[in-house]
């Protein structure tokens, strides 16, 4: 009897173990977000959930990531790494956005002190990870000096942890977050090494995969991460942002098919789970939409991309917050910049930059004037340059270390303007007083101008994604050199705008144009 009893209690322990463990692989074994391999101390009940939570912060999903990690402590309360990847949710390197008092309560939840928090590491390998967060939400300087700190620890990490690829891809991630204003191409290099490193033994890795492409964002390095590209939206295609994120490449290189059907599938997985959230103050991904309708435009396919800004139009009225109603200034913008119906049906849509950054504002004044300027209306178009150089000018007494936002709203909603904001607010003016020069019949003047213009604007960092500058000079520059009837500097200017925007469709059509004309001057 007490045989049989024995029996069936250990079969009962047996049969409760195997399915807590069946449960747990069920729980990351369904999704799609990238294989990470982990070393920390947490309970076997608590680990999937960590591990999963892991693998979204990895692709940006910060929301879902902390919600994760918290589940994770709520299985395990001694699990520190649990608290770390909590604090690590609230600090977005390359959104330039940090939440510091809620990271910091995050670290609060483990003990009072940091001396505290660091005795409840298991490890040393935890202990260092923990030391990285006091010092991302430690009281020393500004959040641009915490990342330099911050990048310094974990590259102290990186070399004494050795094949550890979450110390590796963390510090590629430190490396990306730690440059100021525009991209600095060593860096960007070292990290990219770093995430390179990573995925030769571990080719599925998301962080891995996603930093390398941040990297590699620009024309002259993208196809070096095309294949990273292809990989990302297959390895992580649960991920909405792993899903847009190859279209950072796709955009580098020109290929708009490829940019369409990711920001295709990458905005209709964000409005599916807009809908599920009754919370959510958007109606999906408003950058994926973004970048589908400039895809759209660079295919011709007008007609799509305007439904698309009409939509955004609807959604900015039903939910205006500043995300929305910098984004819909964005892709109004590049609509009539691509279009040229500064007269149309999406001109007369109503926009607003207030408490916006001073490089929206000015998309805003630039839209206006050059909707004066069709009008051939001098003096509205000479208002609006008044009212905007007189933004510029004030939002130069505020401006900041920060660096360019990478892939979030674009930094449509900070305020404090950086070095790279108030040079795409000058140039857009000096675009602006070309169009008065030439209303006025200057064309010296108007040649001058563009040339400042342009010039400037070849200093600048490259525009990741659908340009800032929505007329990019080199080809406002062109044009008005084939007005002129020189065409061969023209074609020298299409040919800058083809350098920093491969295989735009404007800038191909200027370019083909110049040659034409180059051609009938040659009599061939």
């Amino acid at each position: 009897m007490n045989k049989l009893v024995l029996f069936i209690v250990l079969t009962t322990c047996i049969f409760i173990f195997t399915n807590c463990i069946n449960e747990n692989q069920r729980h990351t074994e369904a999704d799609h977000l990238g294989t990470v391999h982990i070393h920390y101390n947490g309970s076997v009940e608590a680990m999937p959930y960590f591990e999963k939570g892991l693998k979204l912060l990895h692709n940006f999903e910060y929301d879902s990531a902390c919600k994760n990690f918290l589940k994770a402590r709520e299985l395990d309360p001694s699990f520190v790494m649990a608290c770390w990847g909590e604090a690590m949710t609230y600090n977005h390197p390359l959104w330039r956005q940090q939440d510091y008092d809620k990271g910091l309560a995050a670290l609060g939840k483990l003990a009072a002190t940091p001396e505290e928090r660091m005795a409840l590491a298991k490890t040393d390998l935890e202990r260092d990870f923990l030391h990285g967060m006091e010092i991302m939400y430690g009281p020393k300087g500004n959040k641009k000096e915490r990342d330099s700190l911050y990048a310094a620890h974990m590259e102290k990490m990186y070399r004494q942890y050795k094949g550890n690829d979450e110390v590796a891809s963390f510090y590629a991630l430190s490396l990306l977050g730690s440059v100021k204003v525009g991209r600095d191409v060593a860096t960007y290099e070292k990290g990219a090494e770093v995430a390179k490193g990573i995925l030769r033994h571990n080719p599925d890795h998301p962080g891995a995969l996603h930093y390398l492409i941040h990297s590699y964002d620009d024309p002259e390095h993208a196809p070096m991460a095309l294949s990273a590209a292809y990989s990302y939206s297959k390895v992580a295609a649960d991920a909405t942002h792993a899903l847009h994120m190859p279209s950072h490449i796709f955009v580098s290189v020109g290929l708009w098919d490829e940019v369409v059907r990711s920001n295709i599938a990458s905005w209709t997985a964000s409005a599916e789970a807009a809908q599920k959230d009754t919370t959510s103050k958007s109606f999906g991904s408003y950058h994926a939409l973004h970048w589908w309708m400039y895809g759209l435009l660079q295919q011709g396919r007008f007609d799509e991309a305007r439904q698309l800004v009409a939509d955004m139009y609807r959604y900015t009225t039903e939910k205006p917050t500043l995300s929305a109603r910098g984004y819909l200034i964005a892709m109004k913008g590049n609509y009539l910049a691509e279009t040229g119906e500064w007269t149309g049906e999406v001109a007369a849509f109503k926009t607003s930059a207030a408490n916006l950054n001073i490089a929206t504002q000015a998309r805003e004044h630039f839209l206006n004037g050059m909707a004066a300027y069709s009008r051939q209306d001098a003096g509205a178009l000479a208002g609006v340059i008044d009212t905007m150089e007189a933004a510029r000018k004030k939002a130069a007494k505020l401006v900041s270390e920060e660096g360019i936002p990478m892939c979030s709203s674009g930094g449509a909603n900070r305020q404090a303007p950086n070095q790279a904001d108030l040079d795409h607010a000058q140039i857009l003016e000096l675009q602006l007083r070309s169009r008065l020069a030439q209303l006025n019949g200057k064309p010296q003047q108007t040649e001058n101008l563009l040339r400042k213009a342009a010039d400037l604007e070849a200093r600048t960092s490259y525009s990741f994604g659908p340009p800032t500058i929505v007329v990019p000079s080199f080809e406002m520059y062109g044009r008005f050199l084939l007005e002129q009837g020189r065409p061969e500097e023209a074609a020298v200017q299409f040919d800058k705008a083809l350098e920093k925007g491969p295989r735009r469709r404007l800038a191909l059509q200027g370019r083909h144009l110049a040659d034409q004309r180059i051609n009938a001057m040659n009599g061939s």
